[in-house]
């Protein structure tokens, strides 16, 4: 690769809503936390080695019969959603950074530590509303 020379058009993008290929026999359901694997691929949030978080699914991607890309998932990169708390929530967690438990359940603390956003409203003492913008890879 060389250095620009001469005006280039980088086909600027808002980059709120990217779409992922999804890893075979995965189904990704809509407003599901979603992580990529450590091939790259999308599949349901979930506190595992070598996982990565890339949003909240946009739509349902089914991919239970499909080799690895053979369906896409359409991602929000940006915006709050409300997610099941594996924590008793209370004011004093707004702030707080929060990991992926699973595709709708976000914690404190986990094993693996994915992160997935910042808690900017408790909804109830099993829910709370998290801001993923600074999360999301």
């Amino acid at each position: 690769m060389t250095a620009l020379t001469e005006n280039y058009d980088a086909e600027r993008k808002d980059g709120i809503l990217i779409t992922y290929p999804v890893s075979a026999g995965e189904t990704v359901y809509k407003g599901a936390l979603v992580c990529l694997d450590a091939d790259g691929y999308v599949v349901p949030g979930d506190d595992a080695s070598g996982y990565a978080f890339v949003g909240v699914s946009y739509e349902k991607a089914d991919n239970t019969d499909g080799a690895d890309g053979d369906a896409t998932a359409r991602v929000w990169k940006v915006g709050t959603y409300v997610f099941a708390a594996d924590f008793t929530a209370g004011q004093e967690d707004v702030g707080s950074e929060v990991y992926v438990v699973d595709d709708n359940t976000v914690s404190t603390s986990t094993t693996y530590a994915v992160a997935c956003g910042t808690v900017v409203e408790v909804i109830s003492s099993a829910s709370v509303r998290v801001r993923i913008d600074n999360s999301v890879k």
